[in-house]
């Protein structure tokens, strides 16, 4: 074991000892639902280390192909927790509760555009690939609207996300919008980076949310979680390298591939602000607007239910 990552676990654990039980009690279950990427590297960490463990939790983590399948399963109680973009979770919010407790990382270019060789500028793109109802097509439309383009002039193939490098590479679509490291991997096969969401207009961020019901009977357990991914994110931001080698032991990725990934994110737990809600009620209106909600969703009565 690396002597940095060696000194970092003897911190976390240290800066842990508050979140844990006083005696034997049985460890509290916990069932997170993730995406398969870095991007939810912290819960990775946390749980290759023992984090969860010596903070009294006994966490399972449920891994999705996409985020909204980690929100529709904290929707239906499958999990009790789940980390997602805050678009992906607004739209399912607007059907049905869920508890936003944290940003957990945000970033302007973790998200970026990729497109096909012989695109020279964004004026070039006549097909976009998008995931639906996701961040992937957000970013688009943001992109459309900063670039003074008309989306009814843009096709849009929506596809599972993994499907997109590939549809890139045969010539199927012009460009898309996505996380990593399927961004990377369109560059891989041909294509080329040209822009951020944040370049785009957006800078995307990542919610942890809990099913209303768990939550009211397990608070306690939730601000221990959120202590943990706390000192988890404080790791990635202290040495992403470090991080990046039990990060990889639980996604199967390469360590220096997961540490590129990590360096793009700001990997700060915090709480919600007035400035996000005026910003996430841009995306409630860009909902509203695209048929995706029935109408905008007053953002702020969900963030803040009690007005403050």
């Amino acid at each position: 074991m690396p002597r940095t990552t060696a000194h970092s676990i003897a911190a976390a654990l240290a800066a842990l000892a508050v979140f844990a039980p006083a005696g034997p009690a049985a460890a509290q279950a916990v069932r997170i639902g993730l995406g398969v990427d870095p991007a939810h590297g912290a819960y990775y960490l946390a749980d290759e280390l023992g984090l969860f463990e010596e903070a009294g939790l006994e966490v399972e983590l449920v891994r999705f192909a996409q985020g909204g399948e980690g929100v529709d399963a904290a929707l239906t109680g499958v999990v009790d927790l789940t980390a997602a973009a805050d678009m992906t979770t607004m739209i399912r919010i607007a059907r049905a509760p869920l508890v936003p407790l944290a940003v957990v990382h945000e970033s302007g270019i973790s998200i970026r555009l990729t497109v096909g060789a012989d695109i020279k500028g964004f004026e070039d793109i006549e097909t976009f690939g998008i995931v639906p109802g996701s961040v992937s097509e957000y970013a688009a439309r943001a992109a459309l609207k900063t670039f003074g383009r008309d989306a009814a002039g843009v096709e849009f193939v929506s596809v599972g996300a993994p499907e997109l490098p590939a549809l890139l590479a045969r010539g199927d679509i012009d460009g898309y919008f996505v996380w990593e490291p399927l961004a990377s991997m369109g560059v891989e096969a041909g294509g080329k980076s040209l822009l951020t969401s944040g370049e785009a207009g957006y800078f995307s961020h990542m919610w942890l949310s809990a099913n209303p019901t768990w939550y009211e009977a397990n608070g306690e357990a939730a601000e221990t979680l959120l202590g943990v991914v706390r000192e988890a994110a404080r790791m990635i931001t202290e040495d992403p390298q470090a991080a990046s080698v039990p990060i990889a032991a639980q996604t199967g990725l390469p360590a220096d591939e997961v540490a590129e990934t990590l360096a793009i994110y700001s990997w700060t737990v915090r709480d919600f602000t007035p400035e996000d809600v005026e910003g996430y009620e841009g995306i409630a209106a860009f909902l509203s607007e695209n048929g995706m909600t029935d109408e905008p969703l007053d953002i702020g009565s969900v963030i803040f239910p009690d007005g403050n």
